[in-house]
């Protein structure tokens, strides 16, 4: 119960640092550079356009809030892991706590069926590559700008004519990749490029002893299975009877070491 409530907690701080009307992490990163203090939305965050450009090289050419929190975003990822994901980020927990309410049979395990990684990372590389050929991609199936609208706009009573990017992408984040798909983020596993680049950086900082990972003693690890049921992102499996940890889609939301009974599973840094 109290790791649910902090769970919970903190995505609704994640709610308060990016999200309007408060969005204090744009405002503050905004008040170091200029000096004033203003109002802000997500759209000066935006971690889409600066990874839609990191190859051709725009993304030194976009507005320093912008630039720099992607780059704070990728750094986090590298040492401590994709914890914006896995603790702050309402879009994804939303699809996810939503997804708790359909029964398991009537839900999908993408796992089962196809690797998640070499998808995830096609998809992050065709989002990167798409300018190069006159395209742009960022604000079309945006997750994070619809659950600004959902959260900010209708509760305030404002009308938002959704258009048909904005129908299908709800119509995959909430429905097909949300709530009928197993741990409800199969819209974070394989349509979020932010997610994806954050597994590349976490996959490459493993390769570091210094770094923070969800990590598994194979010698306590008893093989129960109960990180691979309650995994949200289907990292967890059990390999030759022991658990173990995909880093490239792991968001070190702490879940599998949570239910683990023996305590195999810990976040932290590699033992030598």
């Amino acid at each position: 119960m109290l790791y649910n409530l902090k769970r919970l907690t903190g995505y609704a701080f994640g709610f308060i640092l990016f999200y309007a009307p408060v969005a204090l992490f744009q405002r503050c990163l905004f008040y170091l550079l200029y000096g004033s203090w203003q109002p802000q939305s997500i759209h000066g965050l935006c971690f889409r356009i600066p990874i839609e450009h990191v190859l051709d090289g725009i993304i030194w050419r976009l507005t320093p809030i912008s630039m720099l929190s992607t780059l704070l975003l990728l750094a986090a990822a590298f040492f401590l892991g994709p914890v914006f994901c896995g603790r702050l980020c309402p879009a994804g927990a939303f699809t996810e706590y939503l997804s708790k309410l359909v029964p398991s049979k009537f839900q999908i395990s993408w796992r089962r069926y196809t690797e998640i990684a070499p998808i995830r990372y096609g998809m992050l590389a065709g989002f990167c590559l798409v300018p190069f050929f006159g395209g742009i991609l960022a604000c079309s199936y945006c997750n994070f700008f619809l659950f600004d609208l959902l959260a900010n706009y209708y509760t305030r009573g404002y009308f938002i004519s959704l258009t048909s990017s904005l129908l299908l992408t709800a119509i995959m984040w909430v429905l097909v990749f949300g709530i009928f798909t197993k741990g409800g983020r199969g819209f974070c596993n394989f349509l979020c490029p932010v997610g994806a680049a954050q597994g590349l950086m976490h996959a490459i900082g493993c390769k570091l002893p210094f770094v923070l990972r969800v990590r598994v003693d194979k010698n306590q690890c008893i093989g129960c299975g109960l990180c691979e049921k309650k995994c949200p992102m289907e990292s967890a499996e059990l390999v030759d009877g022991k658990a173990q940890i995909n880093q490239h889609n792991c968001i070190c939301c702490g879940v599998c070491q949570h239910v683990c009974p023996v305590q195999a599973i810990s976040y932290g840094r590699k033992h030598e």
